[in-house]
């Protein structure tokens, strides 16, 4: 652990959750000095406290000294609104100060009633999973996007470069859509995966086996993503206008899990842009496909022209 800094602004945490804990052992790590830890519960704000050395710890926002300089919301989203409204109740000496929060889909705005008072505010997001248990290098390489105000957002960006993290400067207009393309590559993703699972079940394949199956395909998919844009990464069937295995997929479904026809034809549709967009597919082989995943929605509906993507 780097020690305290002068030219690095003293820290406080609200909040000792996952995200706050790791941010507040990261900061530390690197020579920040985090003076106070405030939480929901004495016991989690103690343990963070003594987990970075810092002098406070407690649960009134009250405590909070009006002399820390850096404050940071690390309580869910639809906390932090309420927690910007008690702090600025609760002291009006925020003149000079930044206060940010760690949302990704919130933009500094929520943070109004100190901005009012005259704190600079700040949305830090790290573009990350965080478990509590994790330790300072979990930052290594990432990305973390900041938004706010300009004086903010430059201590933001050297927090992430300190952090060894790459910061990425959004604007509040840009932010839930941000927030949008992050929760849809993690948690839609672990969504597939689950949907991968129960095909494989279906056939008499153990959860756990069904993963270990397909993770040297998955990550030999990532390697290729790694190397080239997804409309130049994209194999397969839907790929190259096999509309045979494709019904053959459909069939599949109907006769084993017909619940899961609406989830393999809105990812087949989606897919078909992407070759498209590679110049894998052109528009009538396109709509041959889009044809028959269609007809496996509703018969009785044609489907949109597949127009080229932009």
């Amino acid at each position: 652990m780097e020690r305290p800094s002068n030219d690095r602004p003293s820290v406080a945490i609200i909040g000792a959750g996952a995200l706050g804990s790791v941010l507040a052992r990261g900061l530390a790590d690197v020579g920040y000095l985090v003076r106070a830890v405030l939480s929901r519960t004495e016991a989690s704000a103690h343990r963070l406290a003594e987990d970075v050395d810092a002098p406070l710890a407690g649960t009134d926002l009250a405590q909070l000294p009006p002399d820390i300089p850096l404050v940071f919301c690390c309580v869910p989203d639809d906390a932090i609104a309420a927690v910007a409204h008690r702090l600025a109740t609760a002291q009006s000496a925020w003149g000079g100060r930044i206060v940010a929060h760690t949302s990704g889909a919130l933009t500094a705005g929520v943070l109004a009633p100190l901005k009012e008072q005259g704190a600079a505010v700040l949305s830090f997001h790290p573009l990350q999973t965080f478990q509590a248990e994790s330790g300072p290098e979990v930052f290594q390489d990432i990305y973390v996007g900041v938004e706010g105000d300009v004086d903010a957002v430059d201590l933001g960006r050297r927090l992430a470069r300190d952090l060894r993290a790459r910061p990425v400067t959004l604007t509040a207009e840009a932010k839930m859509r941000y927030h949008l393309a992050a929760a849809m590559a993690s948690n839609y993703l672990v969504t597939l995966m689950a949907l991968v699972s129960e095909v494989l079940a279906s056939a008499g394949m153990s959860r756990q086996k069904s993963l270990a199956l397909v993770r040297p395909l998955v990550e030999g998919t990532w390697r290729n993503l790694q190397r080239h844009l997804p409309e130049d990464a994209l194999t397969g069937p839907i790929a190259r206008g096999d509309r045979a295995t494709v019904q053959g997929h459909l069939d599949a479904l109907t006769g084993h899990l017909p619940h899961l026809i609406p989830a393999y034809a809105v990812l087949g549709a989606e897919t078909v842009r992407v070759a498209m967009r590679g110049g894998m597919l052109d528009a009538e082989d396109a709509q041959e496909v889009l044809d028959v995943l269609q007809a496996a929605l509703d018969p009785s509906e044609k489907p949109p022209p597949a127009d080229s993507p932009t």
